[in-house]
């Protein structure tokens, strides 16, 4: 990273790619970096690369302009440091290099550019950085290249970077679709480990299958409009991506929501994808949001940083802003343990990092506690947590503040009726030991949660019997029926 005059913590990283140039201006290095500034321009740099060996012109010219924007816009912003990467198009093309000169001295900034390998390296990355315990492929689809990484975890087993990119593909082969679909097929055909490896995520990343994905939420009607982690079952998907690899361009030019310079490269995307996930086996595709710039920062963070949970980090740094305690939080957590016995690992991940939002709609009138708080939950920009988690953490914090459902908010659709049953207790605990405590730390460790038969009890030590009152009651009561509607999901096969 290039630092720039300012002291400030915001990071920026400005993208050259094949297709698009991006800037993102981040508030710090750190393991749950909030992006503050997000801007995309379509150059299409790559345009026609295979056969002239050179950027496109009218991208280049596109891709300056950008350039001197973002550079200003982030001295503007008191960017502390800027990190700017260029991929495919300009690796590949003759002139790249000398673009990528004259960018650095007109801008005074320095250009990094990636090879294949470390670009399959920071896209996989990128997934490490947003999705909790990763495990399968990640796929990064750029305009003139692909990069597959076969992730478990944070360790990185194996990769390639494949030339088949949209621009690339339509250029080389002229958009002649059964020719594009043969070399892509053929691309494929001797990667041994891609074959071997029993993958149950596919991880796509990028802005065509990004685009591809929006498509589909609308075929489909999807309650959540939030790409990352939109998961689809892949055989599914895949019959979606044959009908879009098979549409024509009139009538792809003609869906809602898909940029007229996006749609020539939805043909070969879409073909890519149907192969991808014939020849992975994956049960699930899951796209994502992030890619190589969030790859590149999460490479920059300490290793004890990079293990760090982000779904809790985030959490945290909630919390922090808000002013809650994350002693309060911890206590929290350990004193509702005795109801939720039950619970899976995942479970109480969720319930780990929902212990420090808790009380995050306090702030707001109480008629409208609950449904904000839902709403932020569901439409913040959390990692680390897939569709169905982030609905379920939602609905347990309308629990908090609300007892029964007003109405049934269509992102119930995406919990079962255990998952439902156990927000409803979270929530009506969390709301139990705010009337307790006014969620002071100290004041759960003097009173005991816990079950009798079929009743929930508590038991005060000595002093702290003051706090029992007709509010308790009435609060014990909903906790005991979201417990027995829990234990009864719960136990069922």
């Amino acid at each position: 990273m290039m630092p720039f005059r300012s002291r400030h913590s915001r990071v920026a990283i400005i993208d050259i790619g094949s297709n698009s140039i991006r800037m993102v201006v981040y508030d710090d290095l750190k393991r749950a970096a909030v992006p503050l500034y997000n801007e995309k321009l379509l150059c299409q740099l790559g345009k026609n690369l295979a056969t002239t060996g050179r950027l496109y012109e009218e991208g280049v010219v596109l891709a300056r302009e950008a350039l001197a924007r973002f550079v200003a816009l982030a001295r503007n912003m008191d960017v502390g440091a800027l990190s700017v990467m260029a991929t495919a198009a300009v690796r590949d093309a003759e002139d790249g290099r000398e673009f990528a000169r004259a960018i650095e001295r007109e801008y005074r900034i320095d250009v990094d550019i990636i090879s294949g390998d470390r670009e399959a390296k920071l896209g996989a990355y990128g997934i490490c950085a947003s999705v909790f315990a990763p495990s399968g492929i990640t796929g990064d689809l750029g305009g003139g290249s692909m990069e597959l990484v076969h992730l478990e975890g944070a360790a990185l087993l194996n990769h390639v970077t494949l030339p088949i990119g949209p621009l690339r593909l339509l250029d080389e082969l002229k958009g002649r679709r059964a020719a594009m679909r043969k070399a892509i097929e053929g691309r494929f055909q001797n990667i041994p480990w891609l074959k071997e490896t029993e993958a149950r995520h596919f991880y796509a990343i990028g802005g065509s299958f990004r685009a591809i994905a929006k498509l589909h939420m609308q075929a489909a009607g999807y309650p959540l409009r939030i790409l990352h982690q939109y998961e689809v079952e892949a055989r599914q998907f895949a019959a979606f991506a044959a009908e879009l690899a098979a549409m024509p361009a009139a009538k792809l030019a003609k869906l809602p929501g898909l940029a007229g310079k996006r749609v020539p490269t939805i043909t070969p995307a879409a073909m890519i994808l149907e192969q991808v996930l014939e020849v992975t086996k994956a049960s699930c595709i899951v796209f994502s949001a992030s890619g190589i710039r969030e790859g590149y920062l999460f490479e920059k963070l300490p290793m004890h940083v990079r293990e760090q949970d982000v779904l809790l980090a985030i959490c945290r740094e909630f919390a922090g802003r808000l002013g809650h305690a994350e002693a309060y939080a911890r206590e929290l957590l350990a004193w509702m343990d005795p109801l939720l016995m039950q619970e899976t690992a995942q479970e109480k991940r969720l319930r780990a990092g929902l212990c420090y939002i808790v009380d995050i709609a306090l702030h707001i009138h109480p008629e409208y506690r609950a449904e904000w708080s839902m709403q932020r939950v569901l439409y913040s920009a959390f990692t680390g947590i897939t569709h169905r988690e982030r609905a379920m953490v939602a609905l347990a914090l309308y629990h908090r503040y609300q007892f029964k459902l007003k109405e049934e908010p269509g992102v119930l659709s995406l919990v079962n009726q255990r998952e439902r049953a156990w927000a409803r207790l979270v929530g009506t605990i969390a709301n139990l030991a705010y009337h307790l405590s006014g969620s002071t730390p100290g004041t759960l460790s003097q009173i005991t949660l816990g079950t009798e038969k079929d009743a929930v009890t508590l038991a005060f030590s000595r002093g702290a019997e003051a706090l029992m009152g007709e509010a308790i009651s009435k609060r014990i009561v909903g906790v005991e029926e979201a417990w027995r509607r829990w234990r009864e999901e719960a136990g069922k096969p």
